[in-house]
């Protein structure tokens, strides 16, 4: 392994068992990797493979068996579902297993148990078992659960599920017992496959063992409640359990949050960390709810984990505990200083695997800077409340057809001369994988710069892994020497006059005003004072104090808070019921939400349809056909885009190969574009 990285790649020795390297690859499959198989399909297995290969000495894969949870529709029924009732299972699991032992890797099940039926952490405790939401929090939930069943949003019925009446009493120490013995004989089966460990889930106040860790959600007065000593009893009981049932070289690792708002703190966690010495091998450390835990440009800041501090606090203690913090490590360079200067002992990865397959080859070359960065857009996570339920990743297009890779792609043989026509995210991307196949490459880009629309990530302050991504990509360009012609509008008599073979167009779309009578002139283009929202970013000191935004979906509701950031009081009118609507599931959104909720100059208005714009007016009706005017300085309108498809046609003659990608023929997103730039340059 390369010296650069030294720490990361030292083995590390917890007892008898020696894991390689310092990554613990988390409970991370990108969701619905799997199909309707009821064992480890093909795609799955090859991705857990890529990991060991990639230097991840734990695996840890869920624990999938709950097969009812097949029965419905939404994001968790399109999980993985493996049948442990066949047989046949048995043999399929081991042999995932050994594949992965092939490279050395241990592995682990990811599980966890509620509590005996009627039982729970304290008498009273309320049915359900949900942390306890805020209204607006209820209030999207109930948006989002009625889209999802098809529902017109009308509001939906809540409470506990029928049959639930009955009271929940605090589990004692004999369904306590019955907990441990449950779990120990689940993990039995995992045992026999070959899995080296366990993580038990004990974080965000969603399972059984976090809210007895928690003081937000334990209220018991006995002896399992009230201090940090009281409230861990229970959880290290189960750890000891399982210790006993196979042994000490059988790893135990816990997944806690190490900071809550109105829980846990972080004196707690160190506390727990004392406390669970001998019980508990690896702790893995995670914020205070699943958004934290997975961050966004809205949450987080570059090279500033959120998570790190709660392990360098235990490892300052003394406590004698393996930390393994998460949530956002990917650069190496950070990493191998985080355990260097023992901060921690190893680092919990999951979207860094996901996106960049060939992680571990540039950690073994010293090739940090050629680790593609995570946007954070957490599209692993889904694309919406219905779907489509694939597998996908922004900045890696071999996310979910990894397994097909062999038939997609034939070896490249290099020695073509390529043109790519526009320095867009597709337009760079298509440039790196042509040269990469041993093309030779000459983009051109008609403005000064490149980046295409991510231009505006460079203005936005939470759209900085965006910006990241573009910078990247800028970098990599001129590291892999492809000849790039800024300030040149190619036409179809240069690209035949250069002799090149084949052209990939890469032009991208143009903005589309929505049509609103009164937006644009006899023309056709936009009056004085509407703007479309490209052409804010940079220039938004030229608007007015009081701006309207029209339309709510992502772009709108982006550029409505990059406004709002910057002093203009903004509202913004959409006709959904819901803002950003289109943005990615769950997590990015409900980001989206809990970051504009927090800005006052932000209003936003749902189910408003804009009937008409008039100079600093706009008016709209509201759900009940009532007409309101807002008076304004300046309006964003947001139509959509329109694919350069005309511009892009003019060069179908102009070289024996020619193809369009990205934007420029279908309007999407820096995914779409990435997937569709991979796709072409593989076919050359």
């Amino acid at each position: 392994m390369g010296k650069k990285y030294s720490h990361i790649m030292a083995p590390l020795k917890i007892g008898n068992v020696i894991l390689k390297s310092r990554f613990l690859s988390a409970n991370a499959l990108p969701h619905f990797l799997q199909g309707p198989e009821l064992y480890p399909s093909d795609a799955v297995v090859d991705y857990l493979i890529n990991i060991a290969k990639n230097g991840a000495a734990i695996i840890t894969i869920g624990d999938w068996t709950n097969l009812k949870q097949r029965e419905g529709f939404g994001d968790g029924c399109h999980f993985p579902m493996w049948d442990t009732r066949d047989p046949a299972l048995e043999n399929a699991l081991t042999l995932m297993v050994d594949q992965l032992h092939f490279f050395g890797s241990k592995v682990s099940i990811a599980t966890h148990l509620p509590a005996p039926e009627g039982y729970g952490v304290y008498d009273g405790e309320p049915a359900g078992g949900m942390p306890m939401l805020s209204p607006a929090e209820m209030e999207e939930m109930m948006e989002e659960m009625a889209e999802m069943m098809g529902g017109d949003g009308a509001p939906m019925p809540f409470g506990p599920p029928p049959g639930s009446s009955e009271p929940i009493k605090a589990m004692g120490l004999p369904q306590m017992q019955e907990y441990c013995d449950t779990l120990v004989k689940k993990l039995k089966y995992y045992v026999n496959c070959g899995y080296d460990m366990c993580s038990i889930h004990a974080s965000y106040g969603a399972t059984l063992l976090s809210k007895f860790l928690s003081p937000k959600y334990n209220k018991r007065t006995d002896e399992f409640g009230g201090s940090m000593e009281n409230r861990a009893k229970f959880p290290i009981m189960v750890a000891r359990a399982v210790k006993k049932a196979f042994g000490q070289d059988f790893l135990v690792e816990m997944q806690v949050s190490g900071e809550e708002e109105g829980g846990i703190t972080v004196e707690d966690i160190v506390e727990f960390a004392k406390l669970a010495e001998g019980s508990i091998d690896i702790l893995q450390l995670r914020a205070g709810d699943g958004d934290l835990a997975h961050p966004t440009g809205f949450n987080s800041k570059p090279h500033d984990p959120l998570t790190l501090r709660f392990a360098e606090a235990i490892k300052k203690s003394g406590a004698k505990i393996v930390t393994a913090p998460i949530g956002g490590f990917q650069d190496l360079d950070d990493i191998e200083s985080y355990i260097a200067e023992g901060r921690t002992d190893m680092i919990g990865v999951g979207r860094a695997f996901i996106c960049d397959s060939r992680y571990g080859e540039k950690i073994a070359q010293g090739r940090g800077d050629d680790v593609v960065p995570c946007v954070r857009c957490n599209r692993c996570h889904g694309l919406g409340m219905q779907g489509p339920w694939k597998s996908v990743c922004t900045v890696n297009p071999e996310v979910g057809i990894q397994h097909r890779l062999h038939a997609l792609v034939q070896p490249g043989t290099g020695g073509k001369k390529v043109a790519v026509i526009g320095g867009g995210p597709a337009g760079m991307r298509a440039a790196l994988y042509l040269k990469e196949r041993g093309h030779s490459v000459t983009l051109f880009e008609k403005t000064g710069k490149l980046g295409g629309q991510l231009i505006h990530a460079d203005y936005s302050s939470f759209k900085w892994p965006l910006r990241d991504y573009k910078d990247y990509l800028i970098a990599q360009l001129e590291k892999c020497r492809v000849e790039v012609r800024l300030n040149t509008a190619a036409t179809p008599e240069m690209i035949q006059e250069e002799g090149f073979d084949a052209v990939i167009a890469a032009m991208g779309a143009v903005p589309k005003l929505p049509p609103v009578p009164g937006l644009t002139d006899d023309s056709g283009k936009a009056v004085e004072g509407v703007y479309d929202p490209i052409e804010v970013y940079g220039r938004e000191q030229e608007l007015g104090k009081k701006v309207v935004v029209i339309g709510g979906g992502e772009i709108g509701m982006e550029t409505a808070m990059y406004l709002a950031e910057n002093g203009h009081e903004v509202t913004i009118l959409s006709r959904q019921r819901k803002f950003a609507a289109d943005a990615d599931r769950v997590h990015y959104y409900s980001m989206f939400a809990d970051a504009w909720s927090k800005m006052d100059n932000l209003t936003p208005v749902k189910r408003a349809t804009t009937t008409a714009v008039a100079p600093g007016q706009v008016t709209y009706t509201d759900k009940n056909g009532e007409s309101h005017t807002i008076t304004c300085d300046s309006i964003v309108a947001c139509g959509g885009m329109a694919p350069a498809q005309e511009e892009a046609l003019a060069f179908a003659d102009a070289a024996d190969t020619f193809l369009i990608i990205g934007d420029n023929e279908t309007t999407g997103n820096v995914m779409t574009a990435t997937r569709s730039a991979f796709a072409a340059a593989m076919r050359i």
